[in-house]
């Protein structure tokens, strides 16, 4: 039988009675002690039972100064810091912990993305005037090196290509276009400077071009992620209204439109179904477009910024994020379908609901989640008190998002929420938990990455 998974719940810990003054000095430490002792008691004893035959104890852990980790094809890949020298990339076993290869870590190097087959190694340097970087594809079972590219950058990955920018054009000046506003004035869309771009679609395993996208000064290059760093949509929008949407197998036009505007865009992105929402640039607010007639269906002209919204959020829907609530708009006519007070803070969304949370411009709490249903708002669970490990995709995921719970000044329990109903299957403990941690998950394994210490669990 399929062990099961309960939610955790600590909502009140322990407490002994106070100690009477002169005692205090001796017994202090033994009483912190010993609340400590009877939560995790509490914890290992509910989970036991929930799990049998599997503890809440990592797997293994990596102990020493870990910067970073990425998963993918079964693998967990690191930055760290070794005793005595530099950073090192360092690829283990998802299964044991066994150390599959390494390779010093240049100063300037990320890992940006990991799949079965390669893992992908950005080194940048960027000011206000140039850009100079460089793609480095290492085998991911070996740690060879398969291809280089410079200088480009990544954009992201889809269907066995790494979508990257090529720098084809390095003495072009670059940065935003401050004729139409202040850089300081949230209020304002500025555009960029006219410039040249090229994008290419690269071979994952060899790095060959398999296409070239050149965008003319004056026009706007948006791409659709759904789920970083996959890529889903590549389009261009010029000042006469001309989007052209890309195939992002070949590269080439697959799709061309013309919007009934004219003027600088400042950027614009896919919205709803058959609509495009465009940013014209100065201190007008979005405005959407259908694609089909070239139409403008209705403008937002709001009070809050354009980085807030409105940006398609629900089948049929936008959503506006101002400081104390959330706006949902009719994608049709832009008419405010239902409003949610005191979360303006998006995690993620699918066809049936919108996961946020609470966020206000003087509140900041990432352990109160709810779900509203994506017709009429209403609220259909909420969740306190487990906080969102750091650095979360922004979309609903079938494995849920990872969770954690402090039981003690340092220890945590790790779990995942089920987006469905907001309940929390709880995966494991750590013993040394200071902040957020940064948690990823491949074939069978979790991995959460906690101020320089990686604790590996089963999946369940």
């Amino acid at each position: 039988m399929a062990d099961a998974i309960i939610e955790l719940d600590i909502s009140t810990a322990w407490e002994p009675p106070g100690p009477s003054p002169r005692a205090a000095a001796r017994i202090r430490r033994r009483l912190r002690w010993l609340a400590a002792v009877a939560v995790l008691a509490l914890v290992a004893g509910l989970l036991t039972a929930a799990r049998p035959g599997r503890g809440l104890d990592p797997l293994y852990t990596v102990d020493f100064q870990v910067l970073q980790v990425r998963a993918g094809g079964g693998r967990f890949v690191l930055s760290r810091y070794q005793a005595g020298g530099q950073p090192v990339i360092e690829t283990l076993d998802a299964r044991d912990g066994a150390v599959l290869w390494r390779r010093a870590q240049a100063t300037g190097e990320a890992i940006v993305a990991v799949t079965d087959r390669i893992v992908l190694i950005q080194a940048a340097r960027a000011d206000d005037e140039a850009y100079d970087g460089q793609l480095t594809a290492l085998d991911a079972a070996t740690g060879a090196v398969r291809w280089t590219r410079a200088p480009a950058r990544m954009v992201g990955l889809a269907g066995g290509l790494v979508i990257a920018e090529d720098i084809a054009w390095p003495k072009e000046r670059r940065g935003f276009d401050t004729s139409f506003g202040s850089l300081d004035d949230a209020e304002v869309a500025l555009p960029q400077l006219p410039h040249h771009e090229r994008h290419v679609g690269l071979a994952e395993d060899s790095g060959r071009a398999v296409w070239t996208a050149d965008t003319p000064p004056g026009a706007v290059v948006s791409f659709t992620m759904t789920d970083y760093p996959q890529v889903s949509g590549f389009s261009e929008l010029d000042s006469d209204g001309v989007l052209r949407v890309r195939d992002m197998g070949s590269g080439a036009v697959a799709r061309t439109y013309r919007l009934q505007l004219s003027g600088t865009v400042a950027r614009h992105v896919q919205g709803a179904a058959g609509q495009e929402l465009v940013w014209p640039a100065g201190a007008g607010r979005a405005d959407v477009y259908d694609r089909a007639t070239g139409r403008r269906l209705w403008h937002w002209p709001g009070s809050t910024n354009g980085y807030d919204g409105p940006y398609p959020c629900l089948p049929g829907k936008y959503c506006v994020f101002g400081d104390r609530r959330t706006d949902v708009l009719d994608a049709g006519t832009g008419d405010v379908r239902w409003r949610v007070d005191g979360y303006t803070a998006m995690l993620g969304a699918d066809g049936r609901q919108l996961l946020m949370f609470r966020q206000l411009a003087d509140e900041f709490r990432p352990d109160d989640l709810a779900a509203f249903g994506a017709g009429d708002g209403a609220t259909r669970w909420r969740r306190t008190g487990w906080l969102l490990s750091g650095r979360e995709a922004f979309e609903l995921r079938s494995r849920g998002y990872f969770m954690w719970r402090p039981i003690d000044n340092t220890a945590a329990v790790i779990g995942r929420l089920d987006a469905r109903d907001g309940t929390v299957g709880v995966i494991g403990r750590a013993g040394e938990f200071y902040g957020s941690p940064q948690c990823v998950a491949t074939t069978g394994r979790v991995a959460c990455l906690a101020i320089g210490m990686l604790y590996v669990w089963e999946d369940p």
